[in-house]
């Protein structure tokens, strides 16, 4: 397997991946799922509210073994990414390691990040964000790529972010198409029910800051989930500023920094969509790992436009549909699209695991 530079000596990398190689004889590290049941997860985040929200959803479902935290650019930069995951896993206390990846698009030139979304830090500007730990030496794309390559077919991989670490991992280590359990990507949108970009007319934000890389998943034949804008702007899924003070009032210091947190996120739904509502996108996305049966699927091929005034614009072709053999689409694989979701059913699910954030009721 090739590595990837990203300032990291042959000594650290060797390092590194002989204590993942250690760890992987484990017959527990081993299986897809742990003894208790849970799924193994490596989330991939560009650290912002709502990235922030679906760690701790992940963190605290007993139906998730997170068992790596890789992080980019998006939301906000590629070090401030890094910094609020390091800050999240410490204050909560999250075992899995946190890996730095990619700080730019494979193609695109790199724009400013969105602060009227989710603050200068990321995070809503409402906390001191000053972790003492660090990432790991080893960055993300080699992680994502090693994890799965020593431990076939049992690694969930959920983006919520540009899809830009995970196809560095492909370029490090091809043979993870065929290994990784399944890809469950937060990002694009196709209209099922009207949503077709937020970043731009057309654009869903994670497609828009690295279409190369979206466009580049949908071409290999990995078992991929679409969980896009189709289910992500249910209004039935959003949370309320009551159901967020709910989760304050009964998931102890998680709740109060949810909350914090999500009010600079409020102020922007407030402005852009005229809603009190916060749309919580990635937490969505890992809904779908824990309790896929909340969603409706379509199966089809998928096209991201990579360049222009399109660009990011996710195109669904239905499998059987009679374009299918058209020399555009006829080379690439079916994938899974999200088209419907039990909103109720993802509050609920979302409420029970952060409840457990405040421990055992005595």
């Amino acid at each position: 397997m090739r590595t990837l530079s990203f300032g990291f000596s042959r000594r650290t990398f060797l390092s590194r991946a002989a204590v993942l190689s250690a760890a992987a004889t484990s017959p527990a590290l081993l299986l897809g799922q742990t003894s208790s049941g849970s799924k193994r997860v490596i989330l991939d985040l560009d650290i912002g509210i709502d990235d922030a929200f679906a760690l701790l959803f992940a963190h605290y479902s007993p139906a998730i073994d997170l068992v790596g935290i890789t992080t980019l650019f998006g939301n906000t930069t590629r070090d401030k990414s890094a910094r609020n995951a390091c800050y999240i896993k410490e204050r909560f206390g999250i075992e899995a390691e946190v890996y730095r990846g990619a700080a730019a698009a494979l193609h695109h030139r790199l724009g400013e990040p969105p602060v009227f979304v989710h603050g200068e830090d990321g995070l809503g500007d409402t906390e001191t964000i000053n972790p003492t730990i660090r990432a790991a030496d080893l960055s993300a794309p080699d992680f994502i790529a090693r994890t799965i390559m020593e431990n076939p077919r049992e690694i969930t991989v959920i983006t919520v972010g540009p899809l830009t670490n995970l196809m560095l991992a492909r370029m490090l280590e091809p043979g993870i198409v065929g290994r990784v359990r399944e890809v469950i990507v937060m990002g694009g949108a196709v209209g099922f029910a009207g949503e077709l970009g937020n970043a731009t007319t057309v654009g869903e934000a994670n497609a828009w800051n690295d279409a190369h890389a979206m466009d580049s998943l949908f071409r290999f034949p990995w078992p991929v989930t679409m969980v896009g804008l189709d289910v992500t702007y249910a209004p039935d899924a959003s949370m309320s500023p009551a159901y967020v003070e709910g989760l304050k009032g009964r998931s102890g210091d998680a709740g109060v920094f949810l909350e914090r947190i999500n009010r600079q996120y409020r102020r922007f739904y407030r402005s852009s969509r005229g809603v009190d509502v916060t749309f919580q996108h990635d937490s969505i996305a890992v809904a779908y790992a824990i309790a896929p049966e909340l969603f409706e699927i379509k199966r089809g091929k998928i096209k991201v436009l990579t360049d222009g005034v399109a660009r990011g614009q996710t195109i669904f072709c239905p499998q059987g549909h009679h374009n299918s053999e058209d020399p555009e689409w006829a080379d690439l694989p079916i994938h899974s699209v999200c088209s419907a979701i039990d909103g109720p059913g993802f509050l609920k699910l979302y409420q029970e695991a952060l409840f457990r954030a405040a421990g055992p009721v005595v």
